[in-house]
């Protein structure tokens, strides 16, 4: 039990910094002037699909992880 009280607290913090870095840009975004936001603006977006996609893979990593390591402690 303690392990998937462990596994939601990874998920919930992970959430969030998802969410905060998405606001982060979001904000970033809107507050650049002229044309430097309209030239960064395809290749700030394209970084932050990148850092999405690094941070779902990490987040199957850790869930994997922790339902092998469940799932052995059951054996025992």
């Amino acid at each position: 039990m303690e392990h998937m009280l462990g596994f939601f607290f990874i998920l919930m913090t992970a959430g969030l910094l998802l969410v905060g870095a998405v606001i982060f840009g979001i904000i970033r975004l809107f507050t650049r002037t002229g044309r430097e936001g309209g030239e960064n603006e395809a290749q700030m977006i394209q970084e932050m699909y990148q850092g999405l996609a690094r941070m779902e893979e990490r987040i199957e990593t850790l869930e994997t992880i922790l339902l092998e390591k469940d799932g052995k402690e059951r054996k025992l």
